[in-house]
């Protein structure tokens, strides 16, 4: 996975801290089943993806070619935290182009992640 250096955290998500960074990178499930990811899209027209944990175990998703954003300790955590990047990226002039905006943000491997 690929980590947004100053990732975006939920109240929840936080006080897991890189635990839960450390769990989505090496793919222990279970107790963190039920936290939320937000990456970018992996589809050419989306912008940002958001799925619990528990759907890392699909096929459909590449761990390794991911670019997390955000974590969130539910649901509701992470609509907030969407609501707050789309801001962020219209207030520094994005537009609605979520994606192209977070992509152009450094990133970093788990273990410079900021918490």
């Amino acid at each position: 996975m690929i980590w947004l250096k100053e990732l975006y955290w939920g109240e929840k998500a936080r006080e897991k801290g890189k635990k839960l960074v450390h769990a989505a990178e090496s793919g222990k499930k279970g107790k963190f089943d039920s936290f939320y990811l937000i990456t970018l899209s992996g589809y050419p027209d989306g912008q940002l993806d958001l799925f619990k944990f528990s759907d890392l175990k699909s096929r459909l998703f590449k761990p390794e070619e991911m670019v997390v954003l955000g974590l969130a300790g539910d649901r509701a955590e992470a609509l907030g935290l969407l609501e707050q990047m789309a801001n962020d990226c219209l207030k520094a002039g994005g537009g609605v182009a979520l994606k192209a905006y977070f992509a152009a943000q450094p990133v970093t491997a788990w273990r410079g992640v900021s918490v």
